[in-house]
């Protein structure tokens, strides 16, 4: 098939100056994937062999495209590259980065109607998932991805898909292929499958398949083809059509889809939204915005939550008027028909649970159109601190409480010992019940205190949304914060629950360790994912500037439910949170921790990754593996799970009966008196095989090693399999490891069996026994750790 309009620059090869400005993106992205430590990274890079190919995908900090001016190389999300040195190109782009209205400033309606010009195209926005299809091996593979993997399930059902569509048409992959490549372009596709993935939105019978969104040209600069001419593809190739409309005027789009959202409905079916294309009127870029409704949306999603906590057994709050009645009806439903909710968890019975109950809410006397006009109660907010001690979190926290009547729960004031997280974590929920807005005050500097915190809430506030006031650590290094967060710790002297120069002399110490554990945002990884809009403040700056950062973020995300406090207010409100005293007092110094020791003995010692996401590390691997060992692993992450933070286990209270493992752990019991163990990474690990039986997921831990300058007592110190001059840790499990996730049937101490069997009693070098169903493998992973004591 002939290129298509071949003479538009839309489809033309890259002239010279394109490819000069593609070599200055490479270097830039190069080096920011391997900045140092990994944690400071922004940019992130992928590894792929598709086909015999070498492929890299890169994948950018979520929330950084909303900074402007934006502090990425490129705004493209979805971005594939193949071959070396000077002689990459582009293999697959999706598009830029684009925003809701109102999201940012530059989706303002005022903004769009004074800087942009039409023609505006409104398209539907269909609720699945992002697929890109391109041409490779100069057009004779057919190259076929998700958004940032390739050979995972959801671009493996893309390419099926491809096939179906093709096969109706009469064409084939080498013609798509060939016909991309010679356009120099991408095909950008929604893939819509409920018998894949049920999302909110219903796909099925001959709705279901790749629905064409857009064709993108392979360069660094967005360059999308208009609406007419995608459509044209789509029906020559066989793919599902993306309907459009077309309006001269920003005004007259904005009507329209107003007006839809009013109707509930578009040619008689709930849609998302629509996803707007149109130029700026500066310098004639392509500019993409969406429009997205809230509802029915937010309710379906309602829905769908409220019934996995209902099957689960665990409490549930609503947020419209019509979920109570579901729930209701879920509850009848299980005890009647429970096989029909058998795969729930699995998202599947989603959609055909929402049918049944609107039959059965229509056959009461309800109306369809009550449950299109229903509207939320009120509009639930978290605002969840990322900090390091002395940036000034509770200050701002107290202001914007005495400014906004918001609600604030301080973990400096839960005093409960056993399982404080959770006191916390219930403090909070209990502060939703007389606000909207609540802030917890903690440092969540860590991914698994963010990840516990934003679980919590979003389990029992499905629609919550998260907001996170982030002290971002990216522009300065960590000694200048220490220096000046010190400074504040001692200038506010005693007016401190607990952290004060007084009560606790090793303060600074604290602060260190503090500091150097402090995991940045990246709302890609599993930790973060929650995280919907971030804020970001600076923690050398004063508290007043913070706060009207704060303010000025809060008021551009909720312009609805926040007036704009006058300068004078804010004043006031700062006056009063410095002058803020404490009434919770803790003592944190040596004598209470050995009280506190004395009354209650740790569960367990182990080594918590220091700056490393390994479950993110791991969702990387998982999204790049390809082959039947992977597959294993995939389908037990689907359905499996750990609350636990990651940890290799040193020893354990259980095992206190076993001469040698009582030993160690009376050993570890010492170590909290040492000056070091508060401090950062004592220890480098490495660890080389991922295990998998179908029931549990480990990773095999082959060395930890004590860092340089790190004097262990002789009790813990072990020197047997280390190379010499260093030192390792004794551990109490034959075979170190990181238990990654645990199935229904399957519990975490089932790793050491695991990998006993795979790995021998002498934990061999490489696997032994590999039984059949199982999985085992050899990854190259390396990270620092620091000592923890886990107390539940």
């Amino acid at each position: 098939m002939a290129a298509h309009d071949a003479g538009s620059s839309a489809t033309a090869p890259l002239s010279h100056e394109e490819k000069f400005e593609l070599r200055g993106l490479m270097r830039q992205m190069q080096e920011l994937s391997s900045t140092t430590p990994a944690s400071k990274r922004i940019v992130r890079q992928t590894a792929h062999d598709y086909a015999g190919h070498r492929l890299v995908s890169w994948k950018c900090n979520e929330f950084l495209y909303k900074k402007d001016p934006c502090p990425l190389p490129t705004r493209a999300r979805g971005l594939f590259t193949c071959g070396e040195g000077g002689e990459v190109v582009i293999a697959a782009r999706g598009y830029d980065k684009f925003f809701n209205i109102g999201e940012v400033a530059k989706t303002k309606w005022e903004w769009i109607e004074a800087n942009t010009r039409g023609p505006y195209e409104l398209t539907v926005k269909e609720n699945g998932c992002l697929i890109l299809a391109a041409g490779i091996d100069e057009g004779r593979t057919l190259l076929v991805t998700s958004k940032h993997a390739v050979n995972v399930p959801h671009a493996d059902v893309g390419m099926k898909w491809v096939h179906h569509h093709l096969g109706e048409a009469g064409r084939s992959a080498e013609e798509l292929a060939g016909f991309l490549h010679e356009n120099n372009a991408t095909a950008v596709f929604e893939l819509c499958d409920d018998e894949f993935e049920e999302h909110i939105l219903e796909y099925s019978d001959r709705t279901r398949g790749l629905y064409l969104h857009g064709i993108n040209r392979n360069a660094t600069e967005l360059d999308t083809w208009p609406s007419v001419k995608v459509t044209d593809v789509a029906e020559r190739f066989g793919f599902h059509v993306t309907k459009y409309f077309t309006f001269g005027s920003a005004a007259e789009g904005r009507e329209f889809a107003d007006k839809v959202r009013r109707d509930h409905v578009l040619d008689g079916r709930a849609i998302e939204g629509f996803v707007v294309r149109c130029r700026t009127a500066a310098d004639d870029r392509p500019f993409m915005f969406k429009i997205k409704y809230d509802e029915p949306y937010l309710l379906f999603r309602e829905w769908r939550e409220v019934t996995n906590r209902i099957i689960g057994e665990k409490p549930f709050r609503t947020n419209y008027p019509l979920t109570k009645h579901y729930a209701a009806w879920v509850k009848q439903q299980l005890k009647s028909n429970p096989d029909d909710f058998a795969q729930f968890g699995r998202n599947k019975g989603i959609v055909g649970a929402r049918k049944r109950f609107l039959e059965y809410h229509q056959a009461g006397g309800g109306s369809r159109a009550e449950v299109y006009e229903q509207k939320a109660n009120e509009t639930k907010v978290l605002l969840m601190p990322v900090a390091t001690v002395g940036c000034g979190k509770t200050t701002v926290s107290l202001a914007l409480a005495s400014l906004f009547g918001f609600g604030h729960v301080q973990n400096d004031n839960i005093t409960v010992k056993k399982n404080p997280r959770g006191a916390f974590h219930r403090a909070v929920m209990h502060g939703f019940d007389g606000h909207a807005f609540v802030i917890a005050d903690r440092m969540n500097h860590m991914p698994d205190m963010r990840l516990t915190l934003t679980t919590a809430v979003r389990e029992e506030l499905v629609n919550c949304r998260i907001v996170a006031l982030y002290w971002s650590h990216d522009g300065a290094p960590d000694e200048k914060i220490l220096e000046k967060t010190v400074a504040r710790v001692i200038g506010r002297g005693e007016a401190h629950q607990s952290l004060t120069p007084k009560r606790t002399p090793d303060f600074r110490g604290i602060m260190r360790g503090n500091l150097a554990r402090f995991a940045p945002l990246d709302l890609d990884s599993t930790s973060d994912g929650l995280v919907e809009d971030v804020i970001e403040l600076d923690p050398l700056a004063d508290s007043a500037a913070n706060l009207q950062k704060a303010v000025d973020g809060l008021c551009d995300l909720f312009p609805d439910v926040l007036t704009r406090p006058s300068a004078a207010d804010m004043a006031r409100a700062l006056d009063l949170a410095l002058a803020y005293k404490p009434t919770v007092l803790k003592d944190v110094g040596a004598k209470a921790k050995a009280k506190d020791k004395a009354k209650q003995k740790p569960q367990f010692f182990g080594l918590v990754s220091h700056k490393v996401d390994i479950k993110q590390k791991l969702n990387g691997l998982l999204d790049s593996g390809s082959g039947a060992d992977w597959d294993i692993c995939r389908r037990l992450m689907a359905t499996g799970d750990h609350n636990r933070p990651l940890h290799i286990t040193l020893a354990h209270v259980a095992a206190a009966k076993i001469p040698r493992a009582k030993a160690i752990y009376d050993a570890y019991m010492e170590l909290p008196k040492k000056t070091w163990f508060s401090g950062a990474a004592v220890v480098e690990c490495a660890a080389d095989y991922i295990v998998c039986n179908g029931s549990v997921m480990a990773l095999r831990v082959r060395s930890i090693t004590a860092r340089e300058g790190i004097q262990l007592p002789a009790s813990v110190a072990c020197q047997s399999g280390v190379a010499p001059g260093k030192t390792s840790l004794e551990v109490v499990n034959a075979i170190p490891h990181i238990t990654l996730c645990v199935g229904t049937d399957g519990k975490a101490v089932q790793s050491n069996d695991m990998l006993a069997t795979v790995f021998g009693p002498d934990n061999a070098d490489h696997p032994l026994n590999v039984p059949d169903g199982w999985a085992a493998i050899p990854v190259s992973l390396a990270f620092a750790a620091f000592l923890k004591e886990f107390m539940h």
